[in-house]
């Protein structure tokens, strides 16, 4: 994890915890920084979802236990 996630994490707890404490006219502005972090934080976080379609079907392949094709083998790109 990079150290600028890591800002941004303690960040978004602090937010968080500052809002509960926060006049009520002080909290639109936190909440939109809070968003504004949120969304730093979904740019930099490594997407689990997304990847390779072949890893997916192997992952899920080898989650329910299913053994390849004899001879399937997934060619490497150069």
């Amino acid at each position: 994890m990079s150290a600028r996630l890591d800002d941004l994490l303690a960040m978004r707890e602090l937010l968080w915890t500052s809002l509960s404490d926060a006049d009520p006219d002080k909290r639109a502005p936190l909440f939109a920084r809070l968003e504004s972090v949120i969304e730093q934080i979904d740019t930099l976080s490594p997407n689990e979802k997304a990847g390779d379609p072949v890893d997916e079907i192997a992952k899920r392949r080898a989650a329910r236990g299913a053994v390849p094709a004899k001879g399937a083998t997934r060619a490497k790109s150069k």
